[in-house]
């Protein structure tokens, strides 16, 4: 049922509030004290509640972990495909985007000693179900890009693909040298303003 719920976009901004708690204390306790280190306890009472009643909506750390981290991923693509219909330049609506998707995400993670193994505590499951999301942000990106550089021949077609593909590729690329997070941000906006000044032209 997780994995319907998160595919469907359910967990996320449209979960029950108390759902949402847990996920922030979730995420919380896991940039405070890794992954191995947190206990259900310890989420239960930063999420104000028992174990018991924590236990009627997760079965275990790692249920919690995939709940959380796809949840997480859904609302920073909520809010980078929101990013897309602002009353703005191609470059600003560009640069929000990546900014609130890969700037915000790198920004959090940042911010945890614990982040690798945070990271590395994915399953396979929570990594197919993160792709699911993230393909909702590349098919936004994608309606983005047809209405910004409209056109049905095969040359059209392939530079909107290039233009994609370099916005999809070039986050991953940055974070490289495990810039500070106002470098990676600045990253971000050069992308941004380069590939808008390609559209544009």
């Amino acid at each position: 049922m997780e994995a319907d719920e998160a595919r469907d976009g359910h967990i996320g901004q449209r979960g029950d509030p108390q759902r949402r708690a847990i996920h922030a204390a979730a995420i919380a306790q896991f940039s405070e004290r890794g992954f191995s280190a947190t206990s259900m306890a310890n989420i239960a009472d930063a999420a104000g509640m028992s174990r018991p009643a924590l236990y009627q909506y997760f079965r275990n750390k790692g249920d919690i972990y995939a709940s959380a981290f796809v949840a997480l991923f859904n609302d920073h693509v909520d809010l980078a495909l929101a990013a897309l219909h602002d009353e703005a330049t191609n470059a600003e609506r560009l640069d929000g985007f990546l900014q609130r998707f890969e700037g915000d995400l790198w920004e959090q993670m940042a911010a945890s000693e614990h982040s690798e193994e945070i990271m590395g505590a994915k399953s396979a499951d929570t990594a197919e179900e993160i792709q699911h999301v993230v393909a909702r942000l590349r098919s936004g990106l994608s309606a983005f890009l047809t209405r910004a550089a409209p056109g049905r021949s095969q040359a059209a077609n392939a530079r909107r693909a290039e233009w994609a593909e370099v916005l999809a590729l070039s986050p991953k690329g940055f974070k490289f040298d495990t810039p500070a997070v106002a470098v990676y941000r600045r990253r971000l906006t050069t992308l941004a303003r380069g590939v808008a000044a390609d559209i544009d032209a």
